[in-house]
């Protein structure tokens, strides 16, 4: 890796980002935030349905959406992550459950998140987090 960060470090970031989406499902955004990338180029494309591109309004958002969220029981399939000089992403599905009336809910996400070695550190470009659907299962061609 030309960027000077070892597969250790990246390795690190990455499992504080996931420490972090967990804190921002649970409603407190502070640590998640404070991952990401400034720039005018991030983008967030949100699991209700918006997105937003540029530090402020991705910022805004994620405030917002935190306020709004309250799931526990955080866990992390990973099903791919590459990582390179100075780009990296993973792609996960997140699963998360909250009570609701006495009943446990629970919520699947799949997410992709990007990365970018900026300024000496690793930090978040891009999360693209949405519903896990019902499985459609493909029309079998021999009959």
């Amino acid at each position: 890796m030309a960027n000077a960060t070892s597969d250790a470090d990246f390795e690190e970031f990455v499992r504080r980002c996931r420490e972090a989406v967990a804190q921002q499902v649970s409603g407190r955004t502070e640590a998640f935030q404070a991952l990401w990338s400034h720039g005018d180029d991030v983008v967030l494309i949100g699991a209700a349905g918006s997105h937003q591109v540029g530090w402020t309004d991705v910022s805004a958002q994620l405030t917002w959406a935190s306020q709004h969220l309250d799931f526990g029981n955080f866990r992390v399939t990973n099903l791919l992550l590459a990582v390179d000089d100075n780009v990296a992403f993973t792609v996960d599905l997140e699963d998360m459950s909250h009570e609701v009336e006495g009943q446990t809910q629970r919520r699947t996400l799949r997410s992709s998140q990007g990365y970018r070695y900026e300024d000496g550190q690793w930090r978040v470009v891009f999360r693209h987090g949405d519903p896990m659907a019902e499985p459609i299962t493909a029309p079998n061609p021999a009959g």
